[in-house]
């Protein structure tokens, strides 16, 4: 004799199944594009604080170095938005696989 417990425990674990199969089959594209804009937005600002303090350095000199101060900074900052990207990433995808539980 079969519970209705045990049988929608089974259609449970049957549409996680599913669920799980869906996103695992992101293609390698998606995979690379996502790395790349993670690089992005941790690059660029290390870059701008580069350039920012390259230039700082040749027009307001001083005892210590902007060029490495500002690619401090730049490297905070462009984790900092690295760590907001994911978050929001990962809360979109929560998001969505909250919605195909409910269908």
């Amino acid at each position: 004799m079969v519970d209705m417990n045990d049988k929608k425990l089974e259609q449970t674990l049957v549409h996680k199944a599913e669920l799980m199969q869906k996103r695992s089959s992101r293609t390698w594209s998606a995979n690379f594009g996502m790395i790349a804009s993670l690089g992005g937005v941790i690059i660029v600002p290390i870059l701008l604080g580069l350039w920012c303090g390259s230039y700082l350095d040749e027009v307001l000199p001083q005892r210590f170095s902007w060029r490495l101060t500002l690619l401090f900074v730049g490297l905070v900052w462009g984790f900092f938005n690295a760590y907001c990207w994911i978050k929001i990433e990962n809360e979109k995808i929560d998001r969505i696989g909250r919605d195909e539980d409910g269908k």
